[in-house]
């Protein structure tokens, strides 16, 4: 395989089609010179660290105007003047329209090679070497690196190892009678949650108390040692034990099958959960968490799981605005996140274990957004098979 010794990159808000050429192992560069605008200064900072923690030595070339062909096919001249001797090849494959236009004009001038990652395949072409065999870029990158490239520095990446057998059993259950269970999994959930700060919850009301369908799930969690019911309140062992009750049940489920697909899915690179982010890009940090996400042949995933109600019941039928609120605000949380960390080549999903309403599937539906909701769940290993083969 050619390995040029200089990859030239061009940034912009392409992150992945710059960065995983440069950590596959068989086509790894000496180095790589980003050529960026101003305004892009924070977006070259991440590709450099990711590229320098990987060995790479990194170099900037600064161009005053992204959109001014003129201004920077005279920067491209200007380096490959300096270096013309030294063994450079163009990536393509990021920048705006001008500055790749630019770019290709004067490589190609020059002689030098010029490569495309394609979006979809991760399959390197060469633009004007017919006789260089073209490839597959390796899928080596970690969620960390991945996601620092497109400017989230990971600070943590929560549990790595697999669900235990007997968790897995309860959330099977969970799943298996998500009719009977789904009424009482909000009293629970609420439960759950106001035991935030001290692992124990409000007193259960004369009616929750009379709910049969609540008393078995209680009962259920206490079997497995995340609780015990003690003068009608629910006492928590420890935080990790109160955030699996309060719905972590659903995100170490949905994680736990995709940890599963790895054997079946080869491509499927990093796998992670509760993955906490932090973007300062603007000079104020704004923080994010990734209830599961993986990499799958280069390309980020990412799934949301939810086990509040989108939708009111009857007691509630004044607030109703307030449960479509919620869905909403989940759905535009995925779509944010999806165009900061990756693009139209990352993929997400919504898996909930109550139903969405009519506006809220059609928010999805309009947004790109897959779901997975209330009876779908049964098949959630088979939809997610699809969506990353698809």
């Amino acid at each position: 395989m050619l390995k040029p010794a200089i990859h030239v990159c061009l940034v912009h808000n392409t992150a992945t089609a710059n960065v995983t050429p440069a950590l596959d192992p068989d086509f790894r560069p000496n180095e790589v010179v980003l050529v960026h605008s101003p305004d892009k200064e924070y977006h070259a900072g991440c590709l450099e660290s990711v590229l320098k923690s990987a060995g790479v030595k990194v170099s900037r070339w600064p161009i005053q105007d992204a959109r001014d062909v003129e201004h920077i096919r005279d920067r491209v001249l200007k380096l490959m003047i300096e270096r013309e001797k030294e063994d450079m090849a163009l990536n393509a494959s990021g920048g705006t329209r001008p500055m790749s236009i630019a770019a290709y004009e004067i490589f190609k001038e020059f002689g030098k090679p010029i490569f495309y990652v394609h979006s979809d395949t991760d399959y390197v072409s060469w633009l004007n070497r017919r006789d260089f065999p073209s490839f597959n870029v390796a899928d080596r990158i970690k969620l960390p690196a991945f996601l620092q490239a497109h400017g989230a520095e990971v600070s943590s990446q929560g549990k790595r190892s697999a669900v235990p057998e007997n968790l897995r059993r309860l959330t099977q259950e969970l799943i298996d009678q998500v009719e009977y269970f789904a009424k009482p999994l909000g009293a629970l959930n609420w439960l759950a949650q106001q035991a935030k700060n001290d692992l124990k919850s409000p007193s259960l009301t004369e009616r929750q108390r009379q709910r049969p369908a609540l008393n078995v799930l209680i009962q259920k969690f206490a079997s497995e040692g995340l609780l015990t019911y003690q003068n009608d309140c629910l006492h928590f062992k420890d935080e990790a034990c109160r955030f699996f009750v309060n719905g972590g049940w659903l995100e170490a489920y949905t994680y736990s099958l995709v940890y599963g697909l790895q054997g079946e899915l080869p491509k499927i690179q990093d796998v992670g959960r509760s993955v906490e982010l932090c973007r300062d890009s603007t000079g104020k940090a704004v923080k994010n968490e990734l209830d599961v996400a993986f990499l799958h042949n280069n390309h980020l995933y990412i799934i949301e799981c939810k086990t509040k109600r989108f939708i009111a019941p009857k007691e509630f039928q004044a607030q109703a605005s307030d449960f479509d609120t919620h869905g909403a605000d989940a759905l535009y949380k995925l779509d944010t996140l999806k165009w900061l960390l990756g693009g139209v080549r990352t993929k997400v999903m919504l898996v909930s274990y109550h139903p969405l309403s009519p506006w809220d599937r059609q928010r999805a539906q309009d947004l790109h957004i897959k779901t997975c909701t209330a009876q779908q769940l049964g098949g959630l290993k088979n939809t997610l098979r699809h969506w990353i083969d698809d």
